[in-house]
């Protein structure tokens, strides 16, 4: 089984992010993702060119945009763009939307009007017709020649959302937390989805959105992981069913305590009350051989790729990147020894502070 690509999902901070995007890429990184919403942070396509300009190797993109506040045929205008000035490095995480949306008075969409959006943004980047209410709607320089498609990555945490990416989108990414047992009911939810739409699914590209923090110190760990942590648990808030009642009950605190200003900050209530042994389980904590421990069984499940993201945006910068580095030297190299790429397909396929 191939090693996996494993990206890091930073934020869209234009000051430095020349040196920031070249020190990802000499660390080993596969990608370089960045948030994209625009009521808390500067515009991630600013952000994207400067590592662009900077970087030769690394993949960049989103994590996430959506298709709501940016309609589809200007999400695929814009990453073709940059797909075809970076030499095909583009790579667009998609999802429903969240604090883009909720931030500006619009509702995410539904999972129906959402698999619509990502079927026109697929047509978009293919280069052919979308109808638009009647209207032939196609962007006229689309496809490039000797230019690949940009890759669209689907990031869900329920069942119709995974749905919806395991057939439409080209790789699927869940955004479950780190548990074993909540992994792969999304990797085999995926892949039954693409066999139930008549496609492959060995060919199915499945990864996980994981928050993961190494060090020795765990009280500076989780201040580090907290933030991003109640993001990840608070995605969780419409499919509560497939939790346990303690996890429910640690979810709802969390989504009731929502403060949307202070999505992913260390010092939001929704981080306070998330209880220690959830943030334990549902992220990635701790010294380098137990993550690379944690996440060599997530691998082995079949993963084709991992998305990581560490310390809050509220972080100090130079913290924060400390902490990815360290995990860049500590963790990555062990994740692509010969060896422990994963040791079986799914049944379906056979910090420092």
């Amino acid at each position: 089984m191939p090693q996996p690509e494993i990206f890091l999902r930073s934020y869209p901070i234009p000051d430095g992010m020349a040196a920031h995007a070249a020190a990802v890429e000499e660390d080993g990184w596969d990608g370089l993702l960045f948030t994209d919403t625009q009521n808390l942070s500067m515009d991630v396509y600013g952000s994207l060119y400067l590592a662009a300009a900077a970087t030769s190797r690394l993949k960049l993109g989103t994590a996430v945009t959506n298709l709501t506040s940016r309609h589809p045929a200007v999400v695929a205008s814009t990453i073709a763009t940059l797909h075809h000035v970076s030499g095909g490095r583009a790579h667009i995480g998609i999802g429903r939307g969240d604090t883009a949306l909720e931030l500006i008075g619009v509702k995410p969409p539904s999972a129906h009007t959402f698999e619509g959006q990502l079927s026109t943004l697929q047509t978009y980047l293919r280069g052919e017709t979308v109808d638009a209410d009647g209207f032939a709607s196609h962007i006229t320089w689309l496809p490039l020649p000797d230019e690949t498609k940009v890759p669209v990555d689907v990031f869900g945490s329920g069942p119709h959302v995974i749905d919806a990416g395991a057939r439409i989108g080209d790789r699927v990414t869940a955004t479950v937390g780190a548990e074993p047992e909540r992994v792969d009911w999304a990797i085999r939810a995926a892949r039954d989805a693409r066999a139930a739409a008549g496609g492959n699914p060995a060919t199915l590209r499945v990864g996980a959105f994981l928050v993961v923090c190494v060090g020795t110190d765990e009280a500076a760990l989780d201040a580090l992981a907290r933030g991003n942590a109640s993001i990840s648990a608070h995605f969780q808030r419409n499919v509560t069913a497939s939790l346990s009642r303690g996890d429910t009950a640690a979810v709802d605190r969390v989504s009731g305590d929502y403060d949307l200003y202070h999505h992913g900050l260390e010092h939001a209530t929704q981080a306070a009350t998330l209880p220690d042994d959830f943030l334990r389980r549902f992220c990635v904590i701790g010294t380098p051989d137990d993550c690379i421990a944690r996440l060599h069984e997530l691998i082995g499940l079949g993963l084709s790729h991992l998305v990581f993201v560490g310390a809050s945006r509220d972080v100090d910068h130079t913290v924060r990147e400390r902490s990815d580095h360290l995990l860049a030297t500590e963790v990555l190299p062990a994740l692509r020894e010969p060896g422990h790429a994963g040791d079986r397909l799914p049944d379906t396929v056979q910090g420092q502070r």
